[in-house]
């Protein structure tokens, strides 16, 4: 799925366009947090199916985005006497775009690198090659990371509900505060199956599906 900055740069995009936050640093929080699972030792399939609220025995080419975002509503308000509203709604634009990124870019990658007659790498390496690389560079031409950085530098972790514990957060958030400080992404290949502009125009499309449901 889509690396730390295409999620803040889709979050960011639906903020910037009216919707209103009340925390933002909750907000952006939220917005990481679905992969802070990864922080979690030996956490299997399940458990990051879990975390991004797919249902059992679904996978996301199968999902209704517009369906999906209604069961999302209804977690929203299922959860709002128990987790700050900002950090829910980031947590479930993390989900949205998992889904619409899935059905759009990652296909595109798959289909690109299935029908490639001499791909360098396997197909994870070639898919995380590619997004490292351009998350990378977003990194270092996005205007406003530093502002989104301050935001998740005072963000407070807690217990998410029964899907996350407050150190996997924690966790997770300094990972990707700290993930870009090398200046580079350790992939080296050259991109070759997601373009930098496949994932602008994807934060783009993506901000704007997400608007027209919220």
């Amino acid at each position: 799925m889509p690396l730390p900055m295409v999620h803040l740069a889709v979050a960011r995009n639906i903020v910037e366009s009216g919707f209103h936050v009340d925390d933002l640093p909750g907000f952006y929080l939220g917005v990481i947090s679905p992969d802070a699972i990864h922080m979690r030792k030996n956490a299997d399939r399940l458990a990051k199916h879990r975390t991004h609220l797919i249902p059992e025995g679904r996978t996301w080419e199968e999902i209704d985005v517009q369906d999906y975002f209604k069961f999302l509503q209804e977690f929203i308000e299922s959860g709002k006497d128990n987790v700050s509203v900002s950090f829910l709604w980031g947590y479930c634009i993390h989900i949205l775009t998992d889904l619409i990124w899935t059905k759009s870019v990652y296909l595109g990658f798959i289909d690109k690198y299935r029908n490639d007659p001499a791909p360098v790498q396997d197909e994870r390496w070639a898919y995380y090659n590619d997004t490292d690389i351009l998350d990378f560079e977003l990194f270092r031409e996005c205007s406003w990371r530093e502002d989104v950085w301050e935001y998740l530098q005072r963000a407070g972790a807690s217990d998410f509900l029964d899907l996350l514990s407050a150190d996997e957060i924690k966790s997770w958030n300094e990972r990707t505060l700290h993930w870009y400080d090398s200046g580079e992404s350790y992939h080296k290949n050259p991109v070759k199956y997601i373009t930098k502009q496949d994932v602008i125009s994807f934060i783009s499309d993506c901000a704007e599906s997400i608007l027209k449901l919220i």
